[in-house]
């Protein structure tokens, strides 16, 4: 078909040569006239992704995609399209008969990376060759789909690549041959379709005007609901930036549910669960809750006025007038409006959203510092706003200005703070390359300190981290302080912008940030009551057998499948109960499970203690103490003590405990209506909790004989259980095919290396060593998939020296140093220092809210080289304040704190969240975009930011709404990294 079609083409081409005035006059849509040949797929595709991957094929002049719809192909090819901008794009194609996708897109790409898209239906008929054309008769001038990942258009006139992708609004089996990519004149059933477009554009754009004009009606009366002007700023002399909040949250309450006449309630399955909406007068107001929903959990709301953002566009709306400044004597219009806008709150139960709106106003003249200006806002429906704005860049915070508010140690080598902004429809804001600082105290103004900041990270570099990308899409400039050691509170301010928010200099600023993660520990404690003062929220005792709460064992064992399959686990109940099932902490804001694998920030606090026993063990954060022991290992116990009394006759512990699913909607623990039930045990959890039996049994026998020995006991048993479970299961054939086996050899590693430690029992080292990375010298000790015992390499370096082997402990700080330089390497490699041993790390989960920085910790441990230091600093910087943000990721620390963590039981009642709360932070929404992960941007969200989440840089990619699982939950393993890096730099010498 190809080189039929190659010929019938070059005799166009010469035709049209011998006559120019246009020859072909047989052009219909089964034979368009072409107009430039694209492709005809005498060459492989370069490139392929997802299940495209191998099975886009050329063969024999004809591309072939045999797979299913979510991937795509393409080429790098040069192109210069802008000749033929009123050209069609047209593809020659074969749809087999096995053939399920609807459309298949075509996509050019510019070297700067901006895209255009055209969209073709699939839906002719099949085994025949024919040309499709875009939906709608779309033109290479006008495409006729985008990307809400990337606005704008290809420059036509330099185009580097193109791409063939599928429809991925399902994955269905897609079977398609193309014989060529083209360019064609249009058809008359193109034109048609092009005045038809045409016309449905007018109609749309005059609707939209009688919307609009309707909500301008309705919403132009300014009241208390109206929008409020919370914030006025300057960036880089000549923007004005406006922050606007558009609506309030309306907190949810839990109370007893007394029945009204006219109660209506409905019931609804969602995920095999029923729940039951309570309405009245019409209108759903919560749920009824509890195991005889005898509660009714309202639902939030939202109160206030959405802004009328379409006038915020507008450049006529805004003009800055000044009594004091000549240039602005006269009502000044600015040349420029850009926006950025998110949610600011996301209402549980009614689904409403607040808005948060940033307008960025581009003015003819400079502002002047000290000068005084008003901003009106013509028929903006903004609350009055209070009096002129006087500009002072001492004073008035700038959202441009990032620090570190946790603070710092006056022997901190490394202090800074951070110059960017992305300023939404209008970009990124260009820096000068040499900006003016001052740090200034607080309470005064003074001036205590000048220095000159530079662009670090322009726009145009790209980050070297999971991929290559400029993840802030705008420059950013550092201001360096480290020189500055004078205790007290402080301000950056920066000339032309304004000040930050304030940060400290201090000895304890990083024992406080310690301390409040202990506290988040404790706030997440799971089997007892908390209260105001020793916590900052109220909770009854919740999932207490006690108190007649359900729990029972089930046969289920989390290697079988992992700790949410909620059918496996609830096929296998026993009947049995299981009345020592409760404490250790929740496993996240909600409280469904709680896992062994948790306890990897139990294993963090007691290497903080076994490293700096002084200093840890006089911190202070548990109200009520149940033992006189320091708190730390206090606070360790609880968590390990829950699966203490979890263990079974033969040594074995299970995965943990989990119910059959994630809370019903409205639920408290407290009020739980799920059984929950004990894992039978596995040589997985057995392994891990005998590590952790070791090393607390070792730290507490100088308080606790008689305790430490009953923990050695138990942890002995469980380590014997694992290896003869694991004998079981590899006899078996079963352990070959798991997915995560090699997890479980190192934490059998490392179990073996602490009960040596503990016991002296040289059977244990022997054992350590059959699968330890250290007998090797090429070998990684953080090779995801393979080894990954950084954690092993360091506790081996504990021990004693007449128990340790030196050439293992050689090795062992060999390659912890080794990995201490990738981390600094990758620090290097993007604009705020974040940190890493692991270049193919995903951003997520952890990795923009947590320090994965112990390695440089451990490695100044070992040297005392402060580069080591001065690289974990650097490494904390983002998650403490250094942000675009401006917040720090923890509640209850810093000045400005998350607030809105995913905590059920304090939102669900109406209460703050409390201190403590980390959560996962921010994604690469461009590369992580799936249903799992961002179906909050695609569902509802995205229709109420501006532009659209998934075009946002990924540092400035987080909301603050305690709603969205993956970027705002927790599991308390993932603040592992804060209680050894905060520990650490709280506790060195």
């Amino acid at each position: 078909m190809s080189k039929i079609c190659n010929v019938f083409s070059l005799l166009a081409t010469l035709l049209v040569s011998f006559f120019p005035d246009g020859f072909v006059t047989a052009q219909s849509d089964d034979n368009p006239e072409i107009v430039n040949v694209i492709n005809e797929f005498d060459q492989p595709f370069l490139f392929s992704y997802m299940s495209w991957e191998g099975k886009a094929n050329v063969a024999d002049g004809v591309a072939e995609i045999r797979g299913t719809s979510r991937g795509g192909a393409g080429l790098n090819q040069t192109l210069d399209l802008s000749p033929v901008g009123e050209s069609s794009p047209a593809l020659l194609l074969r749809v087999g008969a096995a053939n399920q996708m609807k459309a298949i897109r075509w996509m050019i790409v510019d070297p700067e990376g901006k895209q255009s898209f055209w969209n073709f239906e699939l839906n002719g008929p099949q085994n025949e060759w024919r040309w499709v054309t875009p939906v709608d008769g779309a033109s290479v001038n006008n495409p006729n789909a985008d990307n809400p990942d990337n606005p704008g258009k290809a420059n036509l006139k330099d185009i580097s690549q193109w791409q063939l992708s599928g429809d991925w609004n399902g994955d269905v089996l897609a079977e398609i041959q193309i014989d060529r990519i083209a360019l064609i004149k249009p058809t008359q059933t193109i034109l048609e379709q092009r005045e038809i477009r045409t016309s449905q554009i007018a109609e749309a754009e005059r609707t939209t005007k009688q919307n609009q004009q309707a909500l301008i009606d309705q919403y132009s009366s300014i009241n208390s609901r109206s929008p409020r002007l919370i914030h006025t700023s300057v960036l880089a002399h000549n923007f004005l930036c406006l922050e606007i909040e558009a609506g309030k949250l309306i907190p949810a309450r839990l109370e007893t549910y007394k029945p009204l006449p006219d109660d209506q309630l409905e019931e609804n399955v969602e995920y095999g669960e029923t729940i039951i909406t309570l309405s009245r007068q019409g209108k759903a107001i919560g749920w009824l809750v509890g195991r005889n929903r005898e509660w009714l959990a309202t639902h939030e709301n939202i109160e206030g006025d959405p802004l009328l953002d379409f006038v915020a566009d507008q450049t006529e709306t805004f003009k800055v007038i000044s009594s004091d400044d000549a240039d602005f004597s006269q009502p000044v219009s600015p040349l420029a409006v850009s926006r950025k806008t998110k949610p600011s709150a996301w209402a549980s139960g009614s689904n409403e959203i607040a808005q948060h709106h940033c307008v960025f106003l581009k003015l003819p003249k400079p502002l002047k510092n000290g000068k005084s200006y008003r901003v009106e806002a013509g028929k903006l429906n903004l609350q009055p706003m209070e009096g002129p704005f006087q500009y002072r860049v001492g004073t008035v915070r700038s959202p441009a200005v990032h620090v570190h508010q946790i603070g710092f140690r006056p022997d901190d080598p490394h202090k800074c703070a951070f110059v960017s902004c992305w300023m939404g429809t209008g970009g990124g804001l260009e820096l000068n390359q040499s900006l003016k600082f001052a740090i200034l105290d607080d309470a005064t103004g003074t001036k205590v300190h000048e220095g000159v900041g530079k662009v670090d990270f322009p726009a145009s570099r790209k980050e070297a981290m999971s991929r290559s990308a400029n993840f802030n899409q705008t420059d950013v400039a550092r201001l360096d302080f480290s020189a500055f050691k004078k205790p007290g509170r402080y301000r950056i301010a920066v000339d032309g912008f304004g000040c930050s928010w304030p940060f400290e200099i201090g000895g304890e600023m990083w024992t406080r940030a310690f301390h409040t993660q202990m506290k988040g520990l404790y706030h997440n404690r799971s089997g007892m009551a908390l209260s105001q003062p020793d916590a900052d929220f109220d909770k009854p005792r919740d999932m207490h057998p006690e108190d007649g709460y359900t729990t029972r064992f089930t046969t289920y064992r989390g290697v079988e499948g992992g700790g949410e399959a909620w059918e496996k686990i609830v096929a296998g109940d026993t009947g049995k109960a299981a009345p020592q099932a409760w404490g250790g902490y929740h496993d996240a804001g909600d409280w469904n499970p709680r896992r062994v694998t948790h306890m990897q920030v139990t294993m963090a606090m007691l290497e903080m203690y076994q490293q700096f026993p002084e200093h840890f063990g006089k911190l202070k954060w548990i109200g009520k103490k149940e033992t006189s022991l320091p708190d730390i290992l206090e606070e360790a116990i609880w968590e390990f003590s829950c699966f203490r009394r979890l263990q079974y006759d033969n040594g074995g512990i299970g995965y943990g405990i989990e119910s059959k699913g994630d809370p019903v909607k409205g639920e408290v623990s407290w009020l739980n209506s799920f059984t929950s039930y004990v894992f039978a045990p596995d040589y997985d959890a057995s392994w891990y909790y005998a590590a952790v039996g070791a090393r607390l049994s070792r730290l507490l026998k100088p308080f606790e004989k008689g305790l430490a020995e009953d923990y050695l006991d138990s942890a002995r048993r469980a380590f014997a259980f694992g290896d003869e479970d694991f004998a079981r299961d590899k006899a078996a054939g079963q352990t070959a095919s798991r997915e995560y086996t090699w997890q479980s050899i190192d934490r059998r590693n490392l179990a073996a290396l602490e009960l040596y430690h503990t016991t002296g029992d040289k059977s244990y080292h022997e054992k350590f060593l059959q699968d330890s990375a250290l007998t090797n010298s090429n070998a990684s000790i953080n090779q995801w998939g393979v080894h990954v015992q950084r954690d092993h390499a360091f506790a081996y370096l504990g021990l004693p020296n007449e128990l340790a082997d030196p050439k293992i402990k050689e090795q062992a700080r060999k390659k912890i140093l080794e990995l201490a330089e990738l981390a600094i390497a990758y620090g290097d490699d993007n604009a705020f220092g974040l940190t890493t041993p692991d270049r193919s790390k995903p951003q997520f989960i952890g990795f923009y809210s947590t320090p994965d920085a112990a390695d440089l910790t451990r490695a100044h441990s070992l040297t005392g080289d402060a580069r080591f230091l001065t690289a974990a600093l650097r490494a904390t910087q983002f998650q403490a304040g250094c942000n675009p943000n401006n917040f720090v990721y923890m509640t209850g620390l810093g000045a400005n704190p998350l607030r809105n963590i995913f905590k059920v039981d304090a939102r669900q009642t109406g209460q703050t969240v409390p201190a403590g709360l980390v959560p996962y932070g921010n994604i690469d929404l461009a590369k992580w975009n799936d249903q799992g992960i961002t179906w909050p941007v695609t569902w509802h969200l995205g229709a109420k930011s501006h532009p659209n989440l998934y075009s946002w840089p990924t540092t400035e990619a987080y909301l603050d709404l305690g709603r969205w699982p993956m970027l705002e939950e927790f599991t308390v393993d993932t603040w592992t990294p804060n209680v050894l890096v905060w520990g650490y730099l709280s506790a060195r010498d």
